[in-house]
């Protein structure tokens, strides 16, 4: 075997290695970006679903609300309950409809834990401005039951005041 023939077996020998550490590093590379872009999508997934249970918690503290205050007016004497008619909506549509926003909170809450990294990035990205959209328009709504609330909780005290005073009837 003359030089040339070593020295291009030489070359050919380290062309291997070369390309053998180079795959090494490409296949380092592909699964350092998989992990970067787990990682990315857990973290948008726990944002949103963070965002989720504070709209649940929300709903559930206004439920209690307006059935705490269901609970006192079926105690109060019939001319309080006459008087404070016109906050029935509260009871029949208003609380109805807090409820269904509470389990479709639940709901979707369910659906995006249930999400996967690879089939849920998708879905992600398709769904994730519209739950927000629909999240703040939920918490809308939970304001307005606590400021329904907090009004029929104090005509409920002018009610009962007038009927301590002999007012009604």
């Amino acid at each position: 075997m003359d030089a040339s023939n070593v020295i291009a077996a030489l070359a050919l020998l380290i062309s291997l290695v070369a390309a053998a550490i180079s795959w090494k590093a490409y296949a380092h590379t592909v699964n350092a970006h998989q992990l970067e872009t787990t990682l990315a999508f857990e973290r948008d997934k726990s944002e949103l679903l963070s965002y989720i249970e504070q709209s649940r918690n929300l709903f559930s503290s206004a439920r209690r609300e307006i059935e705490l205050a269901q609970f006192v007016l079926s105690h109060e004497p019939p001319e309080v309950q006459q008087a404070l008619s016109s906050y029935h909506g509260l009871f029949t549509e208003f609380l109805p409809n807090l409820i269904g926003a509470e389990r479709n909170a639940n709901s979707l809450w369910q659906e995006i834990f249930e999400w996967r990294d690879k089939s849920g990035r998708s879905g992600f990205a398709h769904h994730a401005p519209r739950f927000r959209a629909s999240i703040e328009n939920d918490r809308v709504a939970h304001e307005m039951a606590l400021k329904c609330t907090a009004e029929f909780n104090s005509q409920m005290g002018r009610a009962k005041e007038a009927y301590a005073n002999g007012l009604f009837g």
